[in-house]
């Protein structure tokens, strides 16, 4: 609220507010909660949220026209500009997005003066806008509206950190006028996950029908501490966790059970991780070669439990590393990967080496169940096999260009 009402002295000239991060970071649970909160100091100018299998909410025709409604319900002094301008332009809503902008929610909110600036229209899950083209239309008019007609309302934009999003936000140009939240390694949630886990299966023993048959140390702090380190960070983990063990049709004890992969599932239907799943799946399968992706990240994960099996995530493979062992020419990898940018992140480490980040630990347990992956699954010990062999054809060309090194020295110095 601080950035909104201008009381932060480093955003206060920031008029977006970029949140991102990867999938169920909990991006939209925040978007969900400044809304709300705004909503009830009279902040809320308008929100939209994009859906990539709904056909009204994964394009940008309604964008403005929905925020343009929300502005006209909300507040009534807006209402004769609004309908004036639709009345005599009745083709407005196919005029570019930055001219509706103008027209429908900057020039009516101008009874508003400077306080507009105290107001605040959120725009979540742009990466479900199915058109990468119109992502980047939208942020343009945004940054337009704000650099050339110094708009001065607030704009929440919350999405997953995608390539073309990422570069449309990293023009020199916008920086002045852009803050940045990022919800990854540095924003540690994990004592919140674990809080969370912790009321809501408090709950559970309280409320549950078969509460009685709950054992009384159920679900114990060893079950509440691997799903939280399984989370990787990300709530969307724990939270279909929960909504599977919270069933009323089924005993608590064994939907955790199954949940913690203790013991074998009862039958196909029961998949404790669909909604995962799907998310997963549609990630996966959008990119140029799901099979080459789905064995990169296998063996990103596997490297880091070689050197640290305690800690998933103990060492990051390097871009280097990983272009050399999968033959892949210099670059190509980011490339590869520029459309996960949910799933894997790429960042300098200390040694100043391009690293490699899966951010969700539990997809390796959705790569190598055939019941979940469906058809990106790979077996485990094909898996495996896949990147011994990998590791070893790179070690012997390693090891013959070092024999032809060294051979190459000796016979200097034998001439010599």
């Amino acid at each position: 609220m601080n950035w909104i009402l201008g009381c932060d002295p480093d955003t206060r000239d920031k008029w977006i507010m970029w949140l991102y991060g990867g999938a169920g970071a909990g991006k939209s649970a925040i978007g969900q909660t400044m809304a709300e909160r705004c909503d009830a100091k009279g902040r809320l100018l308008g929100s939209f949220l994009f859906g990539r299998s709904d056909g009204t909410r994964n394009h940008a025709k309604f964008l403005i026209p929905t925020i343009a409604c929300q502005i006209y319900a909300n507040f009534p002094a807006t209402r004769n500009d609004i309908s004036s301008v639709i009345n005599t332009d009745p083709l407005i809503f196919k005029k570019s997005l930055l001219f509706q902008l103008m027209a429908l929610v900057i020039q009516p909110l101008k009874h508003l003066g400077d306080t507009v600036s105290q107001y605040l229209i959120i725009i979540d899950g742009l990466d479900e806008c199915v058109d990468c083209a119109s992502q980047v239309t939208i942020l343009r008019t945004l940054f337009d509206a704000i650099q050339k007609h110094k708009c001065r309302i607030r704009f929440l934009v919350a999405s997953r950190p995608e390539h073309d999003i990422v570069n449309a936000f990293s023009s020199e140009n916008v920086e002045v006028v852009l803050a940045r939240l990022a919800l990854d390694d540095d924003y540690q949630s994990y004592e919140d996950i674990k809080l969370f886990l912790t009321d809501k299966f408090k709950d559970i023993t309280k409320t549950h029908p078969f509460r009685k048959l709950i054992p009384k140390e159920w679900p114990g702090d060893d079950a509440v501490k691997e799903i939280t380190q399984k989370s990787s960070g990300q709530f969307v983990y724990a939270s279909v966790v929960v909504k599977y063990v919270e069933s009323i049709r089924h005993q608590p004890e064994d939907r955790l059970a199954i949940a913690r992969n203790l013991r074998l599932r009862q039958g196909d239907s029961d998949m404790p991780f669909a909604e995962l799943d799907a998310l997963y799946s549609h990630i996966l399968s959008s990119v140029e070669n799901p099979s080459l992706v789905v064995e990169i990240i296998s063996f990103i994960i596997h490297q880091a439990q070689i050197h640290d099996p305690i800690n998933v995530f103990g060492s990051d493979p390097s871009v280097n590393d990983t272009e050399e062992v999968h033959n892949l020419k210099p670059g190509s990898l980011q490339i590869l990967l520029c459309d996960l940018g949910a799933l894997v992140a790429i960042k300098t480490d200390y040694s100043k080496q391009n690293v490699i980040k899966v951010l969700h630990a539990s997809i390796l347990d959705f790569l190598v169940d055939p019941l979940r992956s469906q058809n990106l699954h790979i077996p485990s010990d094909m898996l495996i096999t896949q990147h011994v062999t990998r590791c070893l054809r790179f070690l012997s060309s390693a090891f013959s260009l070092l024999n032809k090194h060294v051979y190459t020295l000796t016979s200097d110095c034998i001439i010599c």
